[in-house]
């Protein structure tokens, strides 16, 4: 086999329907049935099939009609109806969308990457703050309001871009632009892999705003006629609804599911799932074992990332999986393991280099797909790949602290905390919590008649709470080595040895 170049092991990319396709066959096929249903703070809110592509029709022409400058739309994703019916009119529009969860830090912050595009509009919920110098409309304006007489709504184009927020190979924010056309080829993948169809149901229990919420979820249900159920906010109660109510695909995190184990009765099998899906970090056998035995199922474990979409994933086969293995790579994926300074190798231990069907176009700041060769994509994971093509996760990339699968950049929490007058010096970094999660650390040296406590109030002002430091360690001095650098070893050692005052 030459320079690693692999045969796909279960064929090549399946060719995708157009999201028009898809809104209108949902309507024709159920138009009364539940095309979406969100768990608010009192109660569900149902969208139908019919309803969807009505309210998606109505918010394209709005959007084509909206007079904005050039550039993206920025929508706060709150996973509602008609927070979905949005963004897939503003997608029929043609308009390029970034997503963002409702509560993100980014848009409060006048040097983020999102204001350096900069955008053109910003849709939200009904009690949406306005940006300042940022046009703005809600969703319901957009999806209910009819749109001015004569309005003309363009063809659907697959290369719409879909941006998304993600952490970047170095850890600091940045935007990839993924294409409307990759979006649905995604979904098709996880329809076709885990063969769902209209009878299913599936529960996100991750922000549509990711990619796995996105791609797994949304346009798997759009792509496959199921059904779509999420929450605008994760609780394991409103879990036990949607499986009490049906629900037969699960979306979620490792500590999605971590939280989730303990409310499952043990009794047996809850509801009627039957496929469970793991993304946003490595989930441990304990953690899945545990899952698996509450739910009926097992948890299969899912690897991507926003830049490249499914690279493998299990799924369901009479042969056991090897344990702690992220599965086979999924349809349409070539890959090579560069097992030293320039050797690759279709199998064995280093670092992955993959070139898929949904692979991202680039950044928004104008920087390409990096590390890329003839085409692939370095994923920046030391995997393994046995000879059978079972993928195992050896290293993450720790460019960020993974918490709860939600993705934090050491480096601005760093800029933030930095801010406060009273810090001398910062770095914070990521460490296990007692539950085997990971937590934001941060390592300060304070100004005389300064305390951690203020440094916290300050960070709670700036950053959404998974991004403050969960723990301060407040020290003399940072250790550093010869030529100036700090040393991480050191301060983690430190750290770990107690010394120093710990808040948090």
């Amino acid at each position: 086999m030459t320079d690693g170049e692999t045969p796909r092991p279960t064929g090549g990319a399946p060719a995708a329907p157009t999201l028009t396709g898809c809104l209108r066959t949902g309507a024709e096929r159920a138009p009364d049935a539940v095309a979406v249903s969100t768990r608010g703070s009192a109660a569900w809110q149902d969208m139908t099939f019919a309803e969807l592509h009505e309210a998606a029709l109505t918010a394209a022409a709005n959007a084509t009609a909206w007079d904005r400058p050039a550039g993206p739309v920025v929508v706060l994703v709150d996973n509602t109806p008609t927070c979905v019916a949005t963004m897939l009119g503003l997608f029929l529009a043609g308009a390029d969308t970034l997503l963002v969860e409702r509560e993100n830090s980014h848009l409060m912050e006048a040097r983020s990457v999102i204001h350096r595009l900069p955008p053109a509009g910003l849709v939200g919920p009904s009690d949406i703050s306005p940006v300042p110098g940022l046009a703005h409309r809600t969703f319901d304006e957009l999806v209910s309001v009819p749109a001015p007489a004569g309005t003309v709504v363009r063809r659907e184009d697959p290369a719409t871009a879909v941006l998304q927020l993600t952490s970047g190979s170095t850890g600091e924010p940045r935007i990839t632009r993924q294409t409307l056309g990759n979006t649905l080829t995604g979904g098709v993948l996880y329809r076709d892999i885990h063969r769902i169809t209209a009878a299913d149901t599936v529960l996100a229990m991750v922000p549509l705003a990711h990619s796995f919420g996105l791609v797994g979820a949304l346009a798997t249900a759009l792509v496959s006629g199921a059904g779509l159920r999420t929450m605008t906010r994760f609780r394991p109660g409103v879990v036990l609804e949607a499986l009490d109510a049906g629900s037969t695909v699960l979306l979620g995190t490792p500590l999605v599911y971590q939280l989730m184990t303990p409310v499952l009765p043990r009794t047996g099998p809850r509801g009627k799932v039957r496929v469970a899906l793991s993304s946003g970090g490595p989930l441990t056998s304990d953690s899945a074992k545990a899952a698996a035995a509450r739910l009926g199922v097992p948890v299969h474990q899912v690897y991507g990332s926003t830049e490249t979409g499914l690279i493998a994933c299990r799924h369901d086969r009479d042969e056991p999986w090897p344990e702690d293995s992220a599965g086979v790579m999924a349809p349409g994926v070539d890959w090579r393991v560069r097992t030293g300074c320039s050797r690759t190798a279709a199998h064995g231990r280093g670092h992955l280099l993959v070139r898929t069907s949904t692979m991202f176009e680039g950044y928004e700041d104008g920087g390409g797909p990096p590390s890329m060769e003839d085409g692939y994509l370095a994923c920046g994971d030391l995997t393994e790949v046995d000879e059978e093509g079972h993928v195992f996760v050896v290293g993450r990339k720790d460019a960020f602290v993974n918490v709860g699968g939600r993705k934090v950049s050491p480096r601005r929490v760093e800029n933030v905390v930095a801010e406060h007058p009273g810090v001398s010096e910062v770095l914070v970094f990521g460490a296990p919590s007692r539950t085997g999660e990971e937590e934001v650390h941060a390592a300060l040296v304070l100004r005389p008649d300064n305390d951690a406590a203020d440094v916290l109030t300050f960070c709670r002002a700036r950053l959404m709470p998974y991004e403050v430091p969960h723990r301060v360690h407040v020290l003399t001095a940072l250790p550093r080595t010869g030529m100036g650098k700090i040393d991480r070893h050191r301060l983690r050692e430190t750290v770990t040895a107690g010394k120093g005052t710990a808040i948090g």
